[in-house]
């Protein structure tokens, strides 16, 4: 796909319980370990986007795709985590805003290339999420002690050559466990695809 070498956004190490956000206990971007954005304008700043729910509507910092519309944002956990829920939210205006993801998971090496190869886990028709209240539910079994998980955005709402990430949020749960690869096999019926967006009921429930 001619998308070359945009890498980078490394966070360092693991991140422990946020003492500023302490509601988010349930947010992993709190053990995430590393962050890597393929096809980003600013590679360093696609880590910021993984940030407290509290912060979510924040403009800054965001994800933006560089060449064409697609962009390949992947993180890697300090342990093995349970993705039961995800947030995505556009940044810019609308026309900007992702429509379309595909979830890997267990794939650190993913890159474009391997990507068109690949079956994802999920994907997701996302409808612009201006309020920050709509989210997607996994399927639990693929997202079951997931060491790594790459989001693949392939298009924009407005078929423009720049899509634009402010916020990924992920609920769950995070295991104690040194990080390790795990090997499962999935019976995969097709291509899971989840086209329903739907509404957090209530605020503490949220992404």
């Amino acid at each position: 796909m001619g998308k070359g070498g945009h890498g980078g956004g490394a966070m360092g190490e693991g991140h422990s319980h946020d003492v500023e956000y302490p509601e988010d206990t349930w947010n992993l971007y709190q053990h995430i370990e590393r962050c890597e954005a393929l096809n980003a304008t600013d590679p360093a700043a696609s880590a910021g986007i993984f940030k407290p729910h509290a912060r979510r509507l924040e403009a800054q910092p965001c994800a933006v795709s560089d060449s064409d519309e697609e962009l390949l944002i992947k993180v890697a956990f300090a342990s093995p985590v349970h993705i039961r829920r995800i947030m995505v939210i556009g940044g810019g205006g609308t026309e900007h805003h992702p429509s379309f993801m595909k979830v890997f998971v267990q794939s650190e090496e993913l890159d474009f290339s391997s990507a068109a190869d690949l079956e994802p886990v999920q994907e997701f028709d996302l409808a612009p999420n201006v309020e920050g209240e709509g989210f997607v539910t996994t399927r639990q079994g693929p997202f079951t002690n997931v060491t790594s998980v790459a989001f693949y955005f392939t298009a924009n709402q407005g078929g423009e050559d720049e899509t634009m990430v402010q916020y990924i949020g992920m609920q769950g749960d995070h295991t104690h466990d040194k990080r390790k690869a795990v090997h499962a096999t999935y019976e995969l019926l097709g291509t899971p695809h989840d086209t329903q967006i739907q509404e957090e009921q209530g605020a503490a429930e949220g992404l």
